[in-house]
This record gives C-alpha cells, sequence and structure tokens, in this order.
C-alpha cells in the first residue's frame, strides 16, 4: 500500500536573492496544477515581513527570532509535523533565512517522525550574482554562500540581467567548480519557468557521499556569521528620500532590510525591500500591517540606529540637508 507523501522543496540563498519572489511564482503554479501546498518560513528578527507575500488561504507557519541551523532545528521538525496533522498536503515549501546552511534544513526534514510523511523533492538555491561577483562581504559569509552552491539541486542565478554575456559565462564556470551535478538556471527577477524546477522531481537522497555533513563547517548565525536583527516599530510616517538616504549611511555591513513604511508625501503603507542596492517599494492594504522595519547584517550599531530612526520620525526631511 503506498503511504501518501507530501512533496518539501527547500528554499536556500543569502540575504535578498529573490526567494520569496521565486516562491510566489511556485505557489502561483501549485495552484494552477490543483495542489494543495504549504509555506514554512524561517526569520532571524522576532517579526516576519516576507510572510505578506502568501497568498491567503494558504497554510502557513513562521519560525521567528532564530536560524534553522543553530537554534531552531527541532521547532522545524515539529512544524512540519503540525502541518501535515492539520491539512492533506501536496507539497510543503520551506523558506530558510539566508544564515541557514542547507544541510541543517535537510536534516531537520528528515526527522524520524516525518519518515513515511514526507519526500524532500529539491533544494533550490538562489543566487544573486550581483553579490557573487562583488563579494562585499566577510569571509565566513563569503563560505556560507558557497555551501548554499554546494549542497543545491538548482541553482537560480538571479540578476543575470546586470551582468554582461562573458561574466555570466565566467561566473557559471566558477559555480560548477562548487557544483557540477546541479542544474543552473540564469534568470532576471526570478523568472522561472516551474517546469525547469519540477522536472527534476526523481532526485533521491539516501546516502550520496557528495553530500556527507562536515560538522565543523561553522555557518552558524551569530556565533560565527554575526549576523544580527534590529527591529523597530515606526510611530510616525517618514520622508522617502530622507528615509533612503539614511539606509546608505548606515555604518558596518547591511545585508538586508525590509518592513512596512508609511512616507509624509503620499497616503497608505508601502512594503519596503533593501538588498545591494536601491530600495524598493510597493503598496499594501495599511489595515492589515503594522508599521515595522527589520535590518540584518554584520556589525550594526543599533543604539545610533535607533537613535537616527526617532530622529527621522521627528524631523523627516533630517537627511535631506547637507550631511
Amino acid at each position: 500500500m503506498d503511504i501518501r507523501k507530501a512533496d518539501i522543496y527547500i528554499l536556500t540563498g543569502f540575504l535578498g536573492s529573490g526567494k520569496s519572489t521565486l516562491l510566489t511564482r511556485l505557489l502561483q503554479t501549485e495552484k494552477e496544477r490543483g495542489r494543495r501546498a504549504a509555506v514554512l518560513m524561517n526569520e532571524l528578527g522576532e517579526m516576519s515581513i516576507d510572510s505578506s507575500i502568501v497568498p491567503p488561504g494558504t497554510p502557513l507557519l513562521e519560525l521567528l527570532n532564530g536560524c534553522i541551523c543553530c537554534t531552531i532545528n527541532a521547532e522545524l521538525s515539529y512544524q512540519l509535523k503540525l502541518l501535515l496533522e492539520e491539512h492533506e498536503l501536496d507539497a510543503i515549501y520551506i523558506e530558510a533565512t539566508g544564515a541557514a546552511h542547507p544541510i541543517e534544513v535537510i536534516d531537520a526534514c528528515t526527522h524520524p517522525m516525518l519518515a513515511n510523511k514526507v519526500k524532500i523533492k529539491a533544494v533550490i538555491t538562489h543566487v544573486d550574482v550581483m553579490a557573487w561577483k562583488y563579494g562585499k562581504m566577510s569571509l565566513k559569509v563569503k563560505k556560507l554562500l558557497k555551501e548554499q552552491v554546494k549542497f543545491a539541486d538548482i541553482l537560480v542565478l538571479n540578476k543575470t540581467d546586470e551582468l554582461e554575456a562573458n561574466e555570466l559565462s565566467s561566473l557559471m564556470k566558477d559555480i560548477k567548480t562548487i557544483n557540477s551535478q546541479a542544474k543552473l538556471i540564469p534568470t532576471t527577477f526570478s523568472q522561472v519557468a516551474p517546469d525547469l524546477l519540477y522536472e527534476r522531481s526523481n532526485i533521491s537522497r539516501g546516502t550520496d557521499q557528495n553530500r556527507s555533513h562536515d560538522s565543523s563547517h561553522g555557518a552558524h548565525v551569530h556565533y560565527d556569521l554575526h549576523l544580527h536583527t534590529f527591529h523597530y516599530r515606526l510611530t510616525a510616517a517618514l520622508d522617502r528620500v530622507s528615509f533612503t538616504n539614511w539606509i546608505k549611511t548606515i555604518p558596518g555591513q547591511l545585508y538586508r532590510a525590509k518592513g512596512f513604511v508609511a512616507f509624509t508625501e503620499t497616503p497608505g503603507l508601502f512594503l519596503f525591500n533593501y538588498s545591494y542596492g536601491e530600495p524598493i517599494f510597493e503598496r499594501v492594504p495599511a489595515q492589515s500591517f503594522e508599521p515595522v522595519l527589520v535590518f540584518i547584517g554584520d556589525d550594526l550599531d543599533h543604539q545610533k540606529m535607533e537613535a537616527d530612526l526617532l530622529k527621522l520620525q521627528a524631523e523627516p526631511d533630517f537627511y535631506n540637508k547637507e550631511r
């Protein structure tokens, strides 16, 4: 007798690489195929921002204030079990925090209590080609990026429109030296034909020697990567230009920023995303979310950031002035 198992797709990739955009597209595809899909999201901070992209009616669980690879590995297994007990599912998409090591997520999904309930179909790693090209990050973060590439079944190379053809060719050769077996998909805005992902549905995990786990990989958030989150609840609207200028002055290494923000010059609430470049703002229903900002980075001065944000709310055009 065949036992019904839910397909698991693990989405990895460093902060701001485009995982959430891809997840949105995949959930739409599952709906069109008549399949029942759930989402499990992991965030480093105490609040979730990315969950706003999950369509209404989609079963959703969030693991907050910790990284799967450090503090909540067992919790992931338990939450997967709850999802399967409460819903009849065809697929579960796990969007891991950008600081997670893929093998740790795989470990959690292969807990004995899940053995007859799920099957891991693919680890899909998002690579921000511009972040890879310039490498403006610590050595430990670079090591994590390579680990995320190494353990992928599918590598989505995002933002390739920003590279010259010879640069993309060189980058792909570089990545193939790390993982020669993964399927490489160059794209922009995470526009991937779903068939390119699902055609590898026969991936088998078993005892593949190439996937043996070295416990000394040292990719644990906070302790080694020095990635910390700072979240701040806004009580007043901000000036968009001043806020954008301020972000560019934040000392330390800011890998990711996101949140819900109200602006003085226009009504409504906006979803804010920032990674390796200019901020992106998208209008959202104001009544659905609370204004809040979340920052993820290395060596960030949280006290100064809080003082600056208080100043920005009290004097919105503060960072429009001559600095």
